[in-house]
């Protein structure tokens, strides 16, 4: 891979480094060459990222692109509509860019077109065994059954590769990283603005403009799942989309927020209220925050999940709160995600699960923590110990 793209967020070394993971990935559970269709995995091995992956359009406008990666031979290259080999260009480290020939600015490329294209550039290595990427939205099952049946034609034998290819992105690198505390900074600026700006007339949806705006401002992007302001609701709430609820009409006002750099997600809430804030809300939200420190202190490098999950049960317990029933933690993997994706890599924890693995450096993740008032945050599990990245207080803000 050596395309002199300007727009790509990393040194051309790293991307080097992620190809020799990725083929040592694949020779590790034996494919000769991988088909790849998730948006984030070819956003983390070449840069690419577009606004328009055809993942639930017009059936006369199949996903069409991909990425062919060999366990051994030559580089990496991509196939893409005819009108997208700028965009390929400019946004990645490929030099080899084959675009559909029957594709261009007034003309789509048919399924039919798309899979015999691809089918030519793979028949050299008819009769191996090629890796695709079950879990991913792309390509629909409708395209996804003609490639495998073209597949199948050469002679191929499909092996899902989902779990070896997250896997070589859980840890990030030191890069990485960076991006993930600019994007956490960004976050913290929203809700901030929001804290500050809004009033008990404000609605939720004019609520998620003033973080939206912040968050850019201070040097973010939008997150593929939307940010949700929810008001006057419980924390069960929080998978529902912002709308025009005012502030005003409950007594508490959860914005549960992500910002993103160059892909790379960070996360952060905190229980908003307007006037006096009530001693029991104080009380609750001191709970969620108490378990920072049974983190900090039993989340090390090279322990075990089991401990730390063990002493967060025990805490909660301890605070006279039912772990499960009436509160706990948990979180998952932060990192690159790309639109549409709604969620971020493989890992997952929460506090009733059952692991034997350990903690290991360069693991990023959310940090949930909830009574009835939720925390949320970014924590970096490093060599020092856990690192919680956002600067808000661990308590409730209260409205400007």
């Amino acid at each position: 891979m050596t395309n002199d793209a300007t727009d790509l967020p990393f040194t051309r070394a790293e991307y080097d480094d992620r190809l020799r993971r990725m083929r040592r990935a694949m020779a590790d559970v034996d494919v000769a060459f991988a088909i790849i269709t998730a948006p984030d995995t070819m956003a983390w091995l070449t840069g690419y990222r577009s606004r328009w992956y055809r993942q639930h359009t017009s059936t006369s406008m199949p996903p069409a692109q991909c990425i062919v990666v060999h366990v051994e031979e030559g580089h990496p290259f991509i196939i893409d509509a005819g009108y997208h080999e700028q965009l390929a260009r400019t946004s990645t480290v490929l030099d080899d860019i084959r675009t559909l020939p029957t594709s261009s600015e007034t003309h789509e490329a048919s399924l039919d077109d798309y899979v015999t294209f691809l089918a030519a550039q793979l028949r050299p290595w008819a009769g191996g065994r090629v890796g695709l990427e079950r879990w991913s939205c792309i390509p629909s099952p409708a395209v996804a059954d003609v490639v495998d049946a073209m597949l199948e034609g050469l002679g191929c034998r499909v092996v899902d590769v989902t779990l070896p290819f997250r896997g070589i992105r859980r840890l990030k690198s030191p890069a990485e990283l960076a991006k993930i505390e600019l994007a956490q900074a960004a976050c913290d600026a929203g809700i901030r603005a929001i804290a500050a700006e809004a009033t008990p007339d404000t609605t939720e949806l004019e609520a998620w403009a003033m973080y939206s705006l912040a968050m850019v401002r201070a040097g973010g992007e939008p997150a593929v799942l939307h940010e949700t302001v929810a008001a006057g609701s419980s924390v069960s709430a929080l998978h529902r989309l912002s709308g025009h609820t005012r502030l005003g009409s409950g007594p508490v006002v959860h914005p549960d927020m992500a910002s993103a750099v160059d892909g790379y997600h960070a996360r952060a809430t905190r229980p908003l209220m307007f006037g006096g804030v009530s001693d029991e809300s104080r009380r609750q939200v001191a709970i969620a925050a108490g378990a920072y420190d049974v983190v900090a202190e039993h989340g090390a490098v090279g322990a075990s999940w089991r401990g730390l999950l063990t002493a967060l049960r025990r805490y909660f317990a301890s605070a006279g709160v039912s772990p499960g029933a009436e509160g706990g933690v948990g979180g998952y993997e932060l990192g690159l995600s790309v639109a549409p994706g709604d969620w971020v890599g493989e890992f997952a924890w929460a506090m009733d699960d059952e692991r034997d693995d350990v903690i290991e450096a360069g693991l990023v993740t959310n940090f949930e923590s909830w009574t009835s008032l939720i925390l949320v945050d970014t924590v970096v599990f490093e060599a020092s110990g856990p690192r919680f990245l956002s600067s808000l207080p661990r308590d409730v803000l209260e409205f400007a």
